[in-house]
């Protein structure tokens, strides 16, 4: 049980990273199909800040807890 939870987890974490790196590209790329250009850039960072937090927690209970995953 607590490697498929583990495992949930991690996927979980994963997707979050995957939307926030598939947004910003989003951003970088296609800017102009952006409504509200002034907020952009903020946009970026609370994404950037989004998939670094997963990322972060990801990394953590692989170093803590992964040794059966």
């Amino acid at each position: 049980m607590r490697t498929k939870m583990l495992k949930a987890v991690i996927m979980e974490l994963e997707a979050k990273e995957a939307k926030a790196q598939a947004t910003i590209e989003l951003y970088l790329d296609n800017a102009v199909a952006i409504a509200d250009h002034s907020e952009i850039l903020d946009e970026i960072t609370k994404w950037a800040n989004y998939g670094a937090e997963a990322r972060d927690a990801k990394e953590y209970l692989l170093a803590e807890f992964g040794d059966g995953v």
